[in-house]
């Protein structure tokens, strides 16, 4: 399995047990989720370090196009940045003595609210990073601030180069599309080196 699957079914893992033991008392829950909180952050705060590390070796491929306009990324970043200034803001608010695990991640007498935002960014921050910005391993493809890969050369069975449209055209194994979008100075300077790691792996279609 994947590093990038195993991390986003961690990230669900936490927040299904999040939801779970808002319900439900159990002994050791908020050990649990504090555990998963802080293993989820580390792991992210060690990608961005790697990922910086590599970054000057890396052949920038292009940036993942949705076909979609980027006003929508842009009004969930601003719509996740209002929120958590409002629920630090008001945190008073969100006291709730439902149960101990509640009480410990709403109440801010208990400073807890913090480990709840931390979590609540990644989340979010997880879900509305569609623009991501790719880049050429030998395993596969990485994205911007990550240091396992997003896709590995496995995962697809053709490509084809779009120059009208300056794009990528991937072919998954499942039949699905993936579309990069590359800027043509940057890819002409490096279409040798670009063709010749995905032609290596990857049948031209």
């Amino acid at each position: 399995m994947k590093k990038r699957k195993i991390l986003r079914i961690m990230v669900l893992l936490t927040i299904f047990l999040f939801a779970i033991f808002s319900l439900i008392d159990v002994n050791v829950s908020i050990s649990i989720v504090l555990f998963l909180i802080y293993l989820l952050v580390g792991i992210r705060i060690f990608e961005i370090v790697m990922f910086y590390n590599v970054k000057k070796k890396l052949i920038k491929l292009g940036e993942k196009e949705l076909f979609t306009s980027k006003i929508w990324g842009i009004l969930a970043a601003l719509i996740s940045i209002i929120f958590i200034y409002l629920s630090i803001k008001y945190s008073y608010l969100l006291e709730y003595e439902a149960n101990e695990f509640n009480a410990y991640f709403w109440s801010s007498t208990k400073n807890s609210t913090t480990n709840f935002i931390i979590v609540l960014s990644f989340f979010i921050r997880s879900l509305i990073d569609d623009n991501r910005i790719f880049y050429l391993t030998q395993q596969g493809i990485i994205t911007h601030g990550d240091y396992f890969e997003e896709y590995l050369w496995k995962d697809f069975k053709g490509f084809k180069v779009i120059e009208e449209q300056s794009l990528i055209r991937f072919t998954k194994k499942n039949d699905k599309f993936l579309f990069v979008k590359y800027k043509e100075p940057y890819f002409q300077e490096n279409k040798k080196e670009v063709l010749s790691i995905l032609n290596k792996n990857i049948p031209y279609v």
